[in-house]
C-alpha cells in the first residue's frame, strides 16, 4: 500500500510540475518595435547571436592614422588586439609613432607600459580607452547590450550607400546633458550592415563610413573605415582617421 501511494505521488508530481520556462527574448528589452527588427536582422546577417556569444577568443590586428585638418599625419597605430572571455582578460599591443605601448587587462586589473616602463595610470581611463575598441569591434552586436535607449528615427540617403534605416543611441539618461554622446547608425538594404555612423560628442560631430567588410568564424567584421570630422549639418570638413582591420581570428 505504501508503494502504490509513493507511485501515486510521484506521478501527481511528475503531472503537475511546472513547464519549462520558455526562453527570454534577448531583444525584449528594445521597446522601439521598428529599431528591435532592424537590430534582430542587423545581428543575423553579422553571424547571429548565438555564434557571437559563443566566442571564447577573439584577436585582430588595427592600423590607422590620425590626421589634422592638412592632411598631415597626427600620429599612426599599429595595433594587435588580443580577447579572452570567460575569464576575461585582454591585451592590447601598440607601436604609436615609435613607441611600444602595452595594455593589459588580468585579474580585473588593467596595467600599461611604454616602452617596457610601467606607467601610472587611471583605471577608469584605460577601462575606457579598452571599452571603446570593444565596442566599435562589437557593432552591431554591442548594440543589444542593456542600458542606452535604442530609437528609430527615420531613413536618409547617403551618396555612397543609397537609402538607409537609422537607429539613435543615446548614451546618456538625458540627450541635452553636456558631456553625453549620441551615436547613429545607418543600416543599409536589404543586408542591414552597419555602413556608416555619425557620433555627437561634447565638442564635435564625427562620421565614420565602412567600406570594406571580412568574416572570421562566421562573423561579419569591418576591415577599413574612414572617420571624418564633419559639421552639425553632416558635410564632411576633413578626413580624421583611417582604419584598416585585418589578421581575424575567431575562437
Amino acid at each position: 500500500m505504501r508503494y502504490c501511494s509513493f507511485l501515486l505521488l510521484v506521478v501527481f508530481i511528475a503531472c503537475h510540475s511546472p513547464e519549462p520556462a520558455p526562453p527570454v527574448d534577448p531583444y525584449l528589452h528594445i521597446q522601439d518595435l521598428e529599431a528591435r527588427a532592424i537590430l534582430r536582422s542587423a545581428i543575423d546577417h553579422a553571424g547571429g547571436l548565438e555564434r557571437w556569444k559563443s566566442i571564447k577568443n577573439l584577436s585582430y590586428t588595427k592600423d590607422f592614422s590620425l590626421l589634422h585638418a592638412s592632411g598631415q599625419i597626427e600620429r599612426d597605430y599599429r595595433q594587435t588586439h588580443h580577447y579572452q572571455y570567460d575569464p576575461v582578460e585582454l591585451s592590447i599591443l601598440s607601436i604609436e609613432n615609435g613607441d611600444t605601448v602595452i595594455t593589459v587587462l588580468s585579474e580585473g586589473r588593467y596595467h600599461r607600459t611604454v616602452n617596457d616602463s610601467l606607467i601610472q595610470a587611471e583605471q577608469a581611463a584605460l577601462e575606457q580607452a579598452v571599452n571603446t575598441s570593444v565596442y566599435v569591434v562589437g557593432i552591431p552586436f554591442k548594440l543589444l547590450d542593456p542600458g542606452p535607449g535604442l530609437h528609430y528615427i527615420g531613413t536618409d540617403t547617403l551618396e555612397e550607400f543609397g537609402v538607409v534605416d537609422i537607429l539613435e543611441v543615446n548614451y546618456a539618461n538625458d540627450p541635452e546633458e553636456s558631456g553625453s554622446d549620441i551615436w547613429r547608425y545607418y543600416f543599409d538594404r536589404p543586408d542591414r550592415k552597419v555602413v556608416a555612423n555619425w557620433v555627437k560628442t561634447s565638442d564635435h560631430f564625427s562620421l565614420v563610413e565602412n567600406l570594406s567588410y571580412t568574416r572570421a568564424g562566421g562573423i561579419l567584421f569591418n576591415q577599413d573605415r574612414k572617420s571624418y570630422r564633419v559639421d552639425s549639418l553632416g558635410n564632411k570638413m576633413y578626413l580624421r582617421a583611417d582604419y584598416h582591420y585585418d589578421n581575424f581570428r575567431v575562437e
